[in-house]
């Protein structure tokens, strides 16, 4: 019997319309062959069999880098190595089972798990019951709340998949059903785990930088960025924007009042950010603030900002609601914390009493001191590869 990859669409592509779902399923499908490549895993394109995707591979070996694979490609329910067992009726299909199967079981409480989709002549209770008959006598007996194995059969018309549990997904949307975005992109743990989680909406995430006292930030960033491409960006090829801040920062040292240097500093990278993202056709800007964690990023101070700079396009904050140790959490399970714990902090304002509660109007008044310093800053970015 034939070893194939077997993998599961995340349930809101199921859900879309026929006139939408074919779109999101060629998408997907043309990342998840994107990070096969990255993973090494030689197999031809996988095939989409009613809400399921089936590829085969050159060896085992591929098989199981395929299943890692699917498990950091967004769109993907879950993963897992699976036979395909051909059959003619309900008796043939629980002995095939039972070739696969007996060894998983020996001497272990197992359950067997069915589904059908189609009008086979039987029922899910009915495979599940001429399976587990089959395989009673190999096994220490049925346990269906708490089994040491699971025996997971899929029917879909002559042929069923066999196998043992789907490795979980990050589920999500395809990349690049949603268009483009710029995420602001220190290299820290917070800018990765925003730019994660707009991937994971079908965003394809472009990296904005800002050079604030040392160019040696970018490498910081590109090492990060770099991870997190490697690992999770598949199907285009991300860009690092870079815009050199430092003129910024002396200015706004030089010209700004202290207490306002962290929030002015905030309001223009959001101008500048909105410059670039216009300049290249972003519908979107993602930060990593999280309300309440820094000074800049209180909520009087956040209010302040949207009235001071009212951008052209959306200013999304994914990490709003989280706090920093469930930023970690993620970090460390999408793979981004190590480098992310890396990166050093390359400037500092200043030391003293810094505004949690910005006024507007002295807001605006600061801000427009430095206001066309950024621009001209932004209007000068360059490009570096991830």
């Amino acid at each position: 019997m034939e070893k194939v990859f077997y993998a599961a669409l995340a349930g809101e592509i199921v859900l879309k319309s026929d006139r939408v779902r074919p779109r999101f399923q060629v998408r997907l499908v043309e990342n998840l062959v994107a990070a096969f490549e990255k993973f090494e895993a030689r197999c031809k394109r996988p095939a989409i069999i009613q809400a399921r995707l089936v590829g085969r591979c050159d060896s085992d070996n591929d098989l199981e880098r395929a299943v890692l694979a699917a498990t950091h490609t967004f769109g993907i329910h879950g993963s897992t190595i699976a036979y395909i067992i051909e059959y003619h009726d309900l008796r043939e299909l629980a002995e095939r089972v039972k070739l696969v199967a007996a060894e998983w079981v020996k001497g272990r409480k197992f359950a067997v798990r069915a589904k059908r989709a189609g009008v086979e002549g039987f029922t899910s209770l009915d495979v599940a019951r001429e399976v587990g008959s089959a395989l009673y006598n190999y096994s220490a007996g049925v346990d269906l709340e708490n089994p040491e194995v699971e025996v997971f059969v899929e029917v879909r018309g002559d042929k069923a998949y066999v196998h043992k549990g789907f490795r979980r997904g990050p589920g999500g949307l395809p990349i690049g059903v949603e268009g483009r975005a710029l995420t602001l992109f220190s290299g820290g743990l917070d800018s990765p785990v925003a730019a994660w989680m707009a991937a994971k909406r079908g965003i394809e995430v472009d990296l904005l930088h800002f050079i604030l006292a040392s160019p040696r930030s970018v490498n910081d960033a590109k090492r990060v960025g770099k991870r997190l491409v490697e690992l999770w960006l598949h199907g285009y090829s991300p860009q690092l924007y870079v815009v050199d801040f430092r003129a910024v920062t002396e200015a706004i040292r030089t010209s700004v009042r202290r207490d306002y240097a962290q929030v002015v500093l905030r309001a223009v990278m959001f101008k500048a950010a909105e410059v670039v993202a216009e300049k290249q056709g972003y519908k979107a800007i993602f930060t990593g603030e999280s309300i309440g964690q820094v000074s800049s990023q209180t909520l009087h101070n956040l209010y302040a900002l949207a009235r001071v700079v009212p951008l052209k396009i959306p200013l999304i904050r994914p990490l709003a609601g989280l706090d920093k140790e469930e930023i970690i959490s993620i970090g460390r399970r999408i793979g981004i914390y190590e480098e992310a714990a890396k990166t050093k902090e390359y400037c500092r304002l200043g030391s003293g009493p810094v505004t949690t509660r910005a006024r507007p109007e002295t807001l605006r008044a600061e801000y427009e001191k430095i206001r066309d310093t950024a621009i001209r800053a932004a209007e000068d970015y360059y490009v570096e590869e991830l």
